[in-house]
């Protein structure tokens, strides 16, 4: 699966070169040329939309001619394809970009700063104080930051690592806007279902905020092949809207956020900049967090940085590797205490750790026991408490792999426990995955379920969401399903937005191109243990990571 990928990449630098010299014939020709095109080509096929070329930039795959990054820039200056309107390429401050995606991102960035220093509706001199924020004292001068700025920005960035309270501090913000106007028309939104939900379940906690809508933003789009059903002429009718995991958000997806919001609504946005990029193209909270870019929106960006979580090396690690890099990460793992919350294994063997399937061998039998005893009504609706419980075991255990194919990827833990992939086959309390988004059924793509019943009974139990943002439990036929697959593991990237009070993360040998954004958000999916499986030869290759996304090993299959 790799080759196929690595082909289809030099398949578009050879297309790419061979247009550009058709159409604007580079004044000088020259190697280095060539290999920048195909680096800032590789770049996009990650959906990285520019290439730094500042003096000590690293290294891209594929650069072979000495003198990296000075003789590279010189042989684009001379090439003369930053001249004139009709040129493709954008060099603004050592950052080498394709004109359309540096186009669309100095757009989306202009847009958010506009909005940034308009007054929200339910603003007030941000000298007084309420009565509610003066008790405040369980916040942090951050957080209270935070929730100060609410009264001030149309747009706030919150951003801040696993554990650091951001999501309390967004229930105080929704309690400071909704004081001021208690008539204020708000929702919650995130890229996945299973992050939209947890999002939701934190806000339940007060009566103030306990009924608000929180949902996918493809949902809150109204998504539909071709585009969005809100756009700059049918706008969303809000207020004030929360966006929680801005990590996952391209620029596409942005663009038609901003479009769909009525001038006047105040945008919140949350996120950990440290997780993986988007799949797609623009990672634009990624962007947003660097230092010239955040100074711009003044007070309106916070980031939070003390841990309340008691998460033990989780957190210690975690930011270790955020901070650091892969070489102090691993240096340090292998000195943690046999008490600590993390353990790791080194292993050599292509096949699936015994400890691993011994684990989720139990966990099956565990699901399976529950899903046998779940009530269902006359009308095949289950009862709604025994669902949420069998769903909640989803949490306790998942299996993380950072690609799909190959060994200790997802296909080889599940054919490791299954008979088949045919879903008439799979056995009661398996967990599933909806990989599609089915508005029409109330399914988004990443949503987790579980399989009820065998044969003719056979189920998919999940928690579906209306247009409202109203949750309930609903069983489906699994001819219902367009994309159905078991997940008893997942990838990294499509574990982002959950957590699990246990992962068990395999870690194989592969290429050089892994990156410690990878292994953070595999770590700081568990909020009770890690268990890392590592292949020793790992540790080697993690010394000379770089930028990736681990999924391009199948072309975007592997997701």
């Amino acid at each position: 699966m790799q080759s196929s990928a690595s082909d289809a990449v030099i398949a578009l630098h050879r297309g790419v070169l061979a247009t550009l010299q058709r159409r604007m014939p580079p004044e000088q020709n020259s190697e280095p040329l060539v290999e920048l095109l195909r680096a800032l080509t590789t770049a996009l096929s990650r959906g990285e939309i520019s290439l730094q070329l500042h003096d000590g930039a690293k290294v891209p795959d594929g650069i072979e001619t000495d003198g990296w990054p000075r003789v590279h820039r010189e042989a684009l200056v001379a090439s003369g394809w930053l001249d004139g309107d009709q040129a493709v390429l954008v060099l603004n401050h050592n950052s080498l970009s394709w004109r359309r995606w540096h186009g669309a991102m100095q757009e989306l960035e202009l847009e958010l700063q506009r909005r940034c220093f308009q007054a929200p509706i339910h603003a007030t001199n941000h000298g007084a104080t309420t009565s509610r924020l003066s008790n405040n004292n369980d916040l942090s001068p951050e957080q209270q930051a935070a929730v100060r700025a609410i009264d001030r920005y149309g747009v706030v960035l919150l951003s801040g690592g696993p554990g650091t309270g951001k999501t309390s501090t967004v229930l105080h913000m929704l309690l400071r806007a909704f004081e001021k106007q208690p008539k204020l028309r708000a929702r919650l939104a995130a890229p996945t279902g299973k992050a939209a939900r947890r999002l939701q379940d934190a806000i339940r906690s007060n009566p103030i905020t306990a009924t608000l809508p929180c949902t996918t933003l493809h949902r809150l789009l109204e998504a539909r092949p071709g585009g969005f059903g809100r756009h700059r002429r049918n706008p969303l009718e809000l207020d004030l809207l929360i966006v929680d995991e801005m990590s996952m958000v391209d620029l596409e997806l942005g663009r038609a956020l901003l479009s769909a919001l009525p001038t006047h609504c105040q945008l919140i946005l949350v996120g950990d900049s440290a997780q993986l990029p988007p799949i797609g193209t623009g990672a634009i909270w990624q962007h947003l967090q660097e230092p010239n870019q955040n100074r711009r929106f003044k007070d309106g960006a916070i980031t939070l940085t003390e841990v309340y979580r008691n998460r033990g090396a989780l957190a210690q690690m975690s930011a270790l590797l955020r901070d650091q890099g892969l070489i102090p990460f691993w240096s340090q793992l292998s000195s943690l205490p046999k008490t600590s919350n993390i353990t790791v294994s080194y292993s050599q063997t292509r096949q699936i750790p015994e400890a691993v399937h011994a684990a989720l061998t139990r966990h099956l039998d565990h699901l399976k026991e529950k899903a046998s005893a779940l009530g269902i009504n006359a009308h095949g609706q289950p009862d709604q408490q025994q669902a949420q419980d069998l769903l909640n075991i989803l949490d306790t255990l998942m299996v993380l792999c950072p690609r799909r194919r190959g060994p200790w990827g997802v296909d080889a833990v599940h054919q490791n426990l299954l008979d088949g992939s045919e879903p008439q086959r799979w056995p009661s309390g398996l967990p599933v995955l909806c990989s599609e988004n089915q508005p029409e059924l109330g399914l988004a793509n990443g949503d987790l379920g579980v399989m009820v019943g065998e044969g003719v009974q056979q189920r998919a139990l999940f928690l579906c969401s209306d247009p409202s943002g109203e949750s309930r439990h609903a069983l489906y036929h699994p001819a219902r399903l367009r994309h159905l697959e078991p997940a008893l593991a997942l990838t990294i990237h499509k574990a982002q937005g959950c957590e699990m009070d246990k992962v068990l993360l395999l870690w194989p040998n592969f290429d050089d191109r892994q990156i410690s954004s990878l292994l953070y958000t595999a770590i700081t999916r568990a909020k009770q243990q890690l268990l890392l499986f590592a292949d020793p030869k790992a540790l080697d290759l993690g010394r000379s990571a770089r930028s990736w996304h681990p999924e391009d090993q199948s072309n975007n299959g592997d997701a």
